[in-house]
């Protein structure tokens, strides 16, 4: 004889990782998801993962320097412009790996945040679901976003040499990024070094793409924090509304101002780990908008790879400019809505 259970009903909000899938694998992948735990297993292997890639940061830095020093401008500028990409990279997974403890907080406040909202009526569960649309919104475009652009550098050397190679068998072989290397000059660009070192740089964009999680974790919390800002109005809203007694009244204004300290605390988490970033990305990526346009200049034509770097960098400028301005309008919007309830 069989016995029947009631099956628990799936929970609508669930936490962090099961709500925003994308964002936790990109972040998973290159190893910043925060764990206290694996703290130091993570430096290592992503100090390991930089070792691999030396040597193409040996040729790198070395045609950078070379290019400074006769003078070569535009491919000075097209390197730097590269490096801007590396420099973030570097910089943004070692800061995330410091700030674990900060980053974690971020995450779990979410994930309480998120399951609370099982419990709450319909209308609070809109508001839920209208702003985790927003935040998965951002995080499949900081996927799409570096997703495309690395992509673009070895689809456009293979389809040149694909397209080439069909015209001739004599056909000039592309790298994913152009440069002299020193010590291989001379077989740089002869089989099977090439195709190795072709593989070898393929790798590297995959790599580059996974780090980008942490900028969508920016979009995912900002949009998390309009949504306790409209919760909170909304909840004070519903007190002045539903309240049958100055009693009850006192009791729902106390819970919105609660709420309404819980989401000023959660700004202070908030702005504590991505305050320093921020300043880097503006700071490093207007340099790589520069070189960029730079280079366009030089050419006196329009050249694809510097197009989409140029407008890669704004993107990336704007997208983080765009979430916070979509913040500060909700601050600046509770004080009247507020007034309007009341």
């Amino acid at each position: 004889m069989m016995l029947k259970t009631d099956k628990q009903p799936e929970k609508k909000f669930k936490v962090f990782n099961e709500m925003y899938p994308l964002c936790a694998f990109m972040c998973a992948f290159s190893c910043i998801l925060p764990n206290r735990t694996t703290t130091l297993k993570r430096f290592i292997t992503i100090t390991l993962v930089i070792s691999f890639n030396a040597g193409q940061l040996f040729w790198f830095i070395t045609y950078t320097f070379k290019c400074l020093y006769i003078l070569d401008i535009y491919n000075f500028a097209r390197n730097m412009s590269l490096a801007v990409v590396v420099l973030l990279f570097f910089i943004k997974t070692y800061y995330v790996i410091y700030a674990t403890q900060k980053f974690a907080d971020v995450l779990q406040w979410i994930s309480r945040d998120l399951l609370k909202g099982n419990d709450l009526s319909e209308d609070y569960q809109m508001i839920y679901l209208d702003h985790i649309k927003q935040g998965k919104l951002g995080e499949k475009l900081w996927l799409l976003m570096p997703s495309v652009i690395s992509a673009f550098y070895p689809l456009y050397a293979a389809l040149c040499m694909g397209y080439e190679s069909i015209q001739t068998d004599d056909f000039t072989r592309i790298m994913v990024h152009d440069m002299e290397m020193l010590y291989v000059e001379d077989i740089q660009s002869e089989p099977p070094f090439f195709h190795i070192y072709f593989a070898y740089n393929c790798i590297q964009c995959v790599v580059l793409v996974a780090i980008y999680g942490f900028d969508g974790s920016f979009c995912i919390a900002t949009t998390h924090l309009r949504m306790k800002l409209k919760l909170m109005t909304h909840k004070l809203k519903k007190a002045y509304q539903d309240a049958k007694n100055p009693v009850e009244l006192k009791a729902f204004v106390s819970a919105a101002i609660s709420d309404h300290q819980d989401a000023l605390n959660f700004y202070n988490v908030v702005q504590d780990l991505y305050e320093p970033w921020l300043f880097t990305l503006f700071l490093v990526t207007s340099f790589m908008i520069s070189f960029n346009l730079y280079q366009l200049y030089l050419l006196k034509r329009l050249d694809l790879k510097c197009a989409m770097f140029a407008v890669f960098g704004a993107l990336h400028m704007f997208m983080p400019c765009h979430y916070a301005a979509e913040l500060a309008k909700i601050c600046n919007g509770s004080p009247d809505d507020k007034i309007r309830v009341m």
